[in-house]
């Protein structure tokens, strides 16, 4: 597999040097890549306004992730949402990363688990308006501080969004076509490692991230489904070794945000505690 990879690359230096030219100030920023030696050295060289560098802390939530899985889910008004969005001159996006933090730091707590420092978490972002219309989803994994340390629920809040918008800025300022400079860069055999066992290996290797946090605007009306009225729409995502045993993924939908914690059974057996950590989180960010 690697004599293949190093004849993919050797017959397609072109691509892998667009992808290092265009790539090179979003390294220290993209989960596993950022840990590799230098990487940060040369996206400081290439990119604006350096971010502090984080690694992820120790916590149960990253330990080897087993074959089950635990999920439960809980639905928040999205008018409080706005509330505090407004409050605080934030965005929707903001609120729902603050709560996230709330509720980790939570659950840390409860297991005498909390680290000193921020925890490490992936955050999908859209790039579909920057490389243009394909067929379907074009998505890339950005790292975000996430402040669980920060005792006060609004200065957390104002340390996520600074966080946001220093990684917001940072990322606007990449050219479109990086992402799939870097597919095309690697061959089949490395993009086919995405296995049980490779994400199990590399997660044991190093901690790159956390956990997940994912913001998905939804729908502000009702929607039907073979005439009947959906009441609901709950997410459900994945968690591997890589990215830790807890995946937080929030949905917009009719009036409410809808969050759905899907977990590792082992990692995070009472998952239905979060629901609750979820609605004190939005209580004591309420005006």
């Amino acid at each position: 597999m690697l004599a293949r990879a190093g004849l993919h690359l050797a017959a397609n230096p072109a691509h892998l040097l667009r992808f290092l030219a265009e790539a090179g100030p979003l390294l220290d920023q993209l989960p596993v890549v950022s840990q590799v030696p230098g990487a940060g050295m040369l996206s400081r060289l290439l990119g604006r306004d350096p971010l502090p560098r984080t690694t992820a802390p120790p916590t149960p939530l990253n330990r080897p992730v087993s074959m089950h899985r635990r999920y439960a889910f809980v639905e928040l008004p999205l008018a409080d949402i706005k509330k505090i969005k407004s409050a605080n001159g934030v965005t929707v996006n903001d609120v729902v990363m603050a709560l996230a933090a709330g509720v980790v730091r939570r659950w840390l707590l409860a297991h005498d688990a909390l680290p000193d420092r921020p925890l490490v978490v992936g955050v999908p972002f859209s790039i579909r308006e920057h490389v243009g219309v394909r067929p379907g989803n074009q998505v890339t994994l950005m790292t975000v501080p996430l402040p669980t340390q920060v005792e006060d629920p609004r200065l957390r809040l104002g340390a996520v969004h600074e966080s946001m918008r220093r990684i917001k800025e940072r990322f606007a300022l990449a050219p479109a076509g990086w992402l799939s400079e870097l597919s095309e860069s690697l061959p089949a055999a490395f993009n086919g490692l995405a296995d049980r066992a490779a994400f199990a290996l590399a997660g044991q290797a190093m901690t790159p991230i956390n956990l997940i946090v994912s913001n998905i605007p939804g729908p502000q009306m009702p929607l039907s489904i073979a005439g009947v009225r959906m009441l609901g729409h709950y997410p459900v995502s994945m968690v591997t070794g890589v990215s830790g045993g807890l995946n937080i993924t929030a949905f917009s939908y009719d009036g409410r945000l809808d969050i759905g914690f899907t977990a590792c059974r082992d990692l995070v057996p009472d998952v239905w505690t979060l629901p609750e950590h979820a609605r004190a989180a939005l209580t004591e960010l309420l005006p």
